[in-house]
């Protein structure tokens, strides 16, 4: 009776330590539940892609969609995130005097966008080529990139004053002249200025990334179209690549933007 009277007395009071944290004890699945409620659920985030030939596509032999279409499985494949789509406006040939036209025709999905990417420079180095092929020299390229720096200046309040939050991100130049240039031996060092002054005037603006990839063409032929000039599938692949790694560097201004 002793014995049965002892164990009696300490279901009393384990009950008692139970019911005083709550009235009722916590089961184990109410707990799972309550860390489930906590955590948020993941989200979709729109992309839109502004600018040239390497926003469309062009040269990507495997017709994935260029850098952008292997960029966004990427993106979706990351934790906190549903689904990613994407508007892509890019069309081949589109300097940056051309940008303002189409930012206001799509304001609407400018604004709903989390993030907004952009290639565009290759043809405007392309057209000081074609303008001055009799006497190329590098004064004409820096005249070309304070042209250049000024209006990405204004697109860029441009974009901000739609949407004040999204992340901007601008894929800079590489160098495919090697072969058709001859006659301009610092081209590289033209490239690396271009990508400069644009850095520069990023910097300027919260939220916005610059992704050098001059370094992924150096002396890569085989990562360039038959063209010569677009990137063949491969190096859309490694432009994709060098864009995700600069945003997962910068995860919470986007994602963690979703989740607040």
């Amino acid at each position: 009776m002793k014995r049965w009277g002892w164990l009696l007395c300490c279901w009393l009071l384990a009950g008692c330590v139970s019911l005083s944290t709550g009235g009722k004890p916590e089961r184990p699945h109410e707990a799972a539940v309550k860390q489930t409620e906590a955590k948020p659920l993941p989200k979709d985030i729109h992309l839109v892609a502004l600018g040239d030939s390497l926003t469309e596509g062009v040269g990507d032999g495997e017709g994935k969609g260029g850098y952008i279409g292997r960029l966004v499985p990427l993106l979706s494949a990351e934790d906190g995130v549903r689904t990613a789509t994407v508007t892509n406006l890019g069309k081949r040939g589109r300097r940056i005097a051309e940008l303002e036209p189409v930012i206001n025709a799509h304001q609407d999905e400018l604004k709903r966008a989390d993030l907004i990417l952009l290639t565009i420079g290759g043809n405007d180095v392309m057209n000081v080529v074609r303008s001055h092929f009799l006497d190329l020299s590098r004064q004409r390229f820096q005249q070309a990139t304070e042209i250049f720096a000024d209006r990405l200046d204004h697109l860029l309040i441009s974009l901000r004053t739609i949407n004040p939050d999204a992340v901007i991100v601008l894929v800079g130049l590489y160098n495919p002249f090697s072969s058709t240039l001859p006659t301009i031996s610092e081209i590289d060092d033209v490239i690396a200025e271009w990508n400069q002054a644009s850095a520069a005037v990023l910097s300027q603006y919260e939220r916005t990334i610059f992704v050098d990839i001059q370094d992924i063409f150096a002396d890569r032929d085989d990562l360039l179209y038959r063209d010569e000039f677009h990137p063949n599938a491969a190096g859309y692949e490694q432009i994709a690549i060098r864009v995700y790694e600069a945003l997962k560097e910068r995860k919470e201004w986007w994602i963690g933007r979703l989740l607040q």
